[in-house]
């Protein structure tokens, strides 16, 4: 490989992470809402947990791969968790999330709301093999978004749930 073209390549790798970077960071400012709870854990602590076997817990929000196994956590590089109770900023929480969530690389996998005001967003965001999972749950007393990058694909686990439960049911 002669060295302009391994400069190309190391130059859109580095275009790459720092766009999966940005995105990411993008939902730290979240947290500087008042009344905003913010909890990450990253990929150390994350290969910890899968060593031990005991999955990853981040309050009382995140539970993963208890059952699932090392594997299964191996897949995660970063979990954040942004929890608002604050009644008076909940609806701000709710805005700023979606206002993040609003661009086009963001790919709407679950949009659910209930009679009751309670809805439920699971967003997309992939490059490559890399991806961001967005999990947007709000209520009337508390609000939760919480971000998951790695190679775990939320989309590719809903289609093989519901292949799982289509052969079932034939």
């Amino acid at each position: 490989m002669t060295l302009m073209k391994k400069l190309a390549v190391c130059a859109v790798l580095a275009f790459v992470c720092a766009g999966a970077y940005a995105q990411n960071n993008a939902f730290d400012e979240l947290a500087k809402i008042k009344g905003v709870e913010f909890q990450h854990v990253g990929k150390d602590m994350i290969n910890l947990a899968a060593k031990q076997g005991n999955g990853l817990h981040v309050g009382e929000v995140v539970n993963l791969g208890q059952d699932e196994g090392e594997e299964f956590l191996n897949q995660f590089d970063d979990v954040k968790v942004f929890t608002c109770e604050d009644g008076g900023n909940i609806k701000k929480f709710k805005k700023a999330a979606l206002k993040l969530l609003k661009g086009k690389e963001w790919e709407p996998l679950v949009d659910t709301k209930g009679d009751d005001g309670e809805m439920v967003k699971i967003y997309l965001s992939k490059k490559g093999e890399q991806s961001t999972n967005v999990i947007l749950a709000v209520e009337e007393e508390e609000a939760t978004l919480v971000v998951i990058s790695g190679t775990f694909d939320f989309a590719k686990m809903l289609q093989q749930g519901m292949k799982m439960s289509v052969g079932v049911n034939n």
